[in-house]
Formats: structure tokens, C-alpha cells, sequence
């Protein structure tokens, strides 16, 4: 519609203004119908009442609306796009999960089926010393592993093949959330006299029979995620045995922790070779089944984690080993150590190849 011209000002009157209403003449009120038409005189006439135009305010109203809609959506994408700081007040890592929860995918520089509970851990970000102690010979007896797995601390489980309870314990330990490998029996020095156990690998076995008897002791324990050596002092140090251990731990995506029962081993060296995930003993705990010599040799694995930032200590579940650990789980859980599985010092400095 087209707009009016506006009407001649009366004289000596004036217009009113938006908000004002005009006057109503002597003798009575206005009709519902009576509006100001600014005549040649400027008197009052009967005619169509003119537009009001509310939609002019509610056009207003809309365009503010549209407007900061617009701009609260902007902000949203801004602060969705930005990285929330963290507890200690850097930004968060992509990925990054709290202690005790896994992320949905594979960690890079790990084991087929290893995650890390805490990715400082792994990376190290903080600069705390990480240990990971494995209790080897687990299988024999059920008490002192469960007595164990209770200290609250990320202890490696290491379980032999084939014995009582072998099956029983793998599971219990796994459920509790501790990590788990295979404690696999090789032939030592000794043998005959020393016996390994049932499954052992020996240097009179054909590469064909080794990776049979790796793989039959490998699914007596499935929830394991690495393979170390029980015993195995002669077989650690032959290549041709360790080649055919090896090969059935890489088509398994596992790791290998090397005990280290020789000083001749070539087993983490081979497994570095040949791009599997590998570390290798640091310290044992119980060469001596003594509390003194267990409590020192605690303190020295301390020690050699803040040397070189990580260590891995090997340990057996005797009485005095376990009454030990109890006693040392305040020194452990401090926060100048952190106590980690075994497969997260792969590929950490002094921890080994990744």
C-alpha cells in the first residue's frame, strides 16, 4: 500500500508525537472510528482510521532475534573448536583418557590388544619414573597372585602353562585389570637336572615343533598380551630357537620382555631386529628369599627409574616377596614413582624398543 503524505500542521497547534493520543472534542469521546485528517483547516473528519503498522516492531524484534541466534552459534563453534585445558592446566591431548579407562582404539607403539590407563604414563609428559614389576612362576598356587592383585598397584602377571592354575588365575587377574603374559618354560644351562615344565622350548626341537610349543602354550593363556622367559638360559642365547619364538610372538602382535637369565641372550636384541615390541629385565627382586635383601633391592629399582626414567623389576610370589611388596606399597604409590604394567615402558626411554 502506498504511504500517505504526512498532514499540514495547524496553526499555532502542533503535531502529536507517536506516543501521544489526540484530544477528544467537547461533549464527548471519540468514535472508535475518529481519526485526525489534517485538512486546509486542521479540524476533525470521520474517516478510515490510518495504519498503526505493529508489524514494524515485530519486524524489529524479529531481525534482534535473528542476530543473536546467529552470534550464540558462532560461539558455540568457537568454543567447541577450542582444546579444554586439563588438570594441570595445559591443553588436553587428543585421545586422552583418564587412569583405569582404555580408549576405543589401538595405541600407537604397542601390542596388538595393549592399552594404556593413563597416557602420561606412556608419554612421560610429566617427567615422573615409571616401574613395572612382573611376578614371574604365577600358575603353581592361587593365594599369593590374589593376595598380590589386591595392593592396588598396575602389577604384570606373568602365568606358566599348564599347571593347576594356570586357566583359573589368567582370568581372575585379567578381570581385575591387571596385565598378563605368558611365562614361557626354555631350557637353561642345567637341564636336565633343571627342569622348566611342562611346554618347555628346547634346542633339540625343529623351528616346526618350537612354534607348536610356543602356540599351545600361548592359548593356555589367552588373555596374555607378551611372553617372557622362565628359565631358558641355554635357548635364550641360541638364535635359531629365539627366531622361531619370535616369529610366533610377532604373528601374535605381542610383545617380548626379555628375564634375562644370561648374560649371552639374544633375545631382546633379535626381537629388536625384527620390529617386535621388546624390553628387558632391569632388576630381581628375590635372588635371595631374605626381607633385607628384597626391601634393597626395592629401593634399587627406585633408584634406577629416576637414573634413567624407567626400570622393570622381576619378582616371584614367595611369602616373603608379597609380605614385602605390602609393606612397600606406600613408598610405591607415591608420587615420586608410578608402578605401570610392563607393556607401557615399550618403546619408553630406557624401556626398549617400540
Amino acid at each position: 500500500m502506498e504511504r500517505q503524505r504526512a498532514p499540514a500542521r495547524p496553526a499555532g497547534g502542533r503535531r502529536p508525537g507517536r506516543s501521544e493520543r489526540p484530544a477528544a472534542p467537547e461533549g464527548g469521546r471519540l468514535s472508535a472510528r475518529a481519526v485526525f485528517r489534517g485538512g486546509p483547516e486542521g479540524g476533525l473528519r470521520k474517516g478510515r482510521p490510518g495504519p498503526r503498522r505493529p508489524w514494524r516492531a515485530v519486524l524489529v524484534l524479529a531481525v534482534l532475534l535473528a542476530v543473536s541466534l546467529a552470534a550464540l552459534r558462532h560461539l558455540d563453534r568457537r568454543r567447541a573448536a577450542a582444546p579444554s585445558p586439563d588438570r594441570r592446566g595445559r591443553a588436553s591431548r587428543p585421545g586422552a583418557t583418564r587412569a583405569g579407562r582404555h580408549p576405543a582404539s589401538q595405541a600407537p607403539g604397542l601390542p596388538r590388544g595393549v592399552t594404556p590407563r593413563d597416557p602420561d604414563w606412556v608419554q612421560a609428559g610429566d617427567g615422573v619414573p615409571r616401574v613395572a614389576i612382573v611376578i614371574d612362576d604365577v600358575g603353581f598356587e592361587a593365594g599369593p597372585a590374589l593376595e598380590l592383585s589386591r595392593l592396588g598397584l598396575h602389577l604384570t602377571f606373568a602365568i606358566l602353562p599348564h599347571q593347576r592354575y594356570t586357566r583359573s588365575l589368567a582370568a581372575s587377574l585379567h578381570a581385575a585389570g591387571h596385565e598378563v603374559i605368558l611365562h614361557l618354560p626354555m631350557e637353561p644351562l642345567a637341564y636336565p637336572a633343571l627342569r622348566p615344565g611342562e611346554g618347555a622350548v628346547s634346542e633339540a626341537m625343529s623351528p616346526t615343533d618350537i612354534a607348536l610349543a610356543v602356540a599351545r602354550d600361548l592359548d593356555e593363556v589367552p588373555e596374555a598380551v607378551g611372553v617372557n622367559n622362565h628359565m631358558g638360559s641355554r635357548a635364550t642365547a641360541d638364535p635359531r630357537v629365539m627366531r622361531a619364538v619370535l616369529e610366533v610372538v610377532q604373528r601374535r602382535g605381542l610383545y617380548f620382555l626379555d628375564s634375562r637369565t644370561t648374560r649371552e641372550t639374544v633375545g631382546f636384541e633379535m626381537a629388536q631386529t625384527m620390529g617386535i615390541p621388546a624390553l628387558e629385565r632391569t632388576i630381581f627382586l628375590d635372588d635371595r628369599r631374605e626381607a633385607s635383601y628384597i626391601e634393597g633391592q626395592v629401593r634399587g629399582l627406585l633408584r634406577k627409574a629416576r637414573e634413567e626414567g624407567t626400570a622393570v623389576a622381576i619378582g616371584h610370589p614367595d611369602p616373603v616377596t608379597v609380605e614385602v611388596l605390602k609393606r612397600s606399597v606406600d613408598l610405591l604409590s607415591s608420587d615420586e614413582i608410578r608402578v605401570v604394567p610392563a607393556s607401557e615402558l615399550v618403546g619408553a626411554p630406557g624401556g626398549g624398543s617400540g
